[in-house]
């Protein structure tokens, strides 16, 4: 999956910690070359370091922020707001796609060097349709892809729940997401074909 790109849905009902120390792995290790593009959907700017792995920052080069809410103000502004709830999930894509572009450089990306975070699904399915973000979803992941990328979305949803068999068909795989005490946060993966692995620490 790393070799030819990859797209994972990242689910369950877990503290912001969790998910935050989640994505600070998906994200990649700090030691190795990565490209990294976090998008918020609903999270202050402010907190998004606390995705990044340790010793990276927002500010660095490598690293790319995307915020949908100023884009919606944007496309507000510029559209009036009637029409900005229609164009608001193209813009976001949009960005995400320049984003990448701006990460590459022209020299294109090795396999598993672009890693991207959207944190989460469940903002956009508050405003827009289930089949519209799913087809918002499709086309980044393909933009994913197209990269040999790495990219994870947040359900923040028990695995077994209606909203995420609505969008588990646009993934690769699913990351299930779980904290138990005293053994702290732990993952399983689901991956059609393979089966689902047993729970590990993250």
């Amino acid at each position: 999956m790393k070799e030819r790109g990859c797209n994972l849905l990242v689910t369950g009902a877990v503290s912001e910690p969790v998910t935050a120390r989640a994505t600070q792995r998906l994200l990649g290790s700090p030691v190795e070359e990565r490209k990294r593009l976090v998008t918020l959907t609903d999270t202050p700017t402010r907190d998004v370091d606390s995705r990044l792995p340790i010793g990276v920052s927002a500010d660095d080069t490598g690293v790319r922020v995307v915020e949908r809410r100023r884009i919606e103000r944007s496309a507000a502004e510029a559209a009036g707001r009637e029409s900005a709830s229609d164009t608001g999930l193209r813009c976001l894509e949009g960005e995400i796609s320049r984003a990448v572009a701006s990460l590459d450089g022209g020299h294109g990306f090795s396999p598993g060097e672009l890693r991207l975070s959207l944190d989460s699904i469940g903002p956009l399915v508050e405003v827009y349709t289930v089949s519209r973000v799913r087809e918002f979803l499709r086309r980044v992941c393909d933009t994913v892809e197209d990269s040999n990328g790495m990219g994870h979305y947040h359900l923040p949803l028990s695995d077994d729940s209606r909203r995420v068999r609505e969008f588990e068909g646009v993934f690769d795989a699913r990351i299930e997401l779980r904290q138990r005490e005293p053994f702290g946060p732990e993952q399983r993966w689901h991956v059609p074909g393979y089966g689902t692995t047993g729970w590990i620490q993250i």
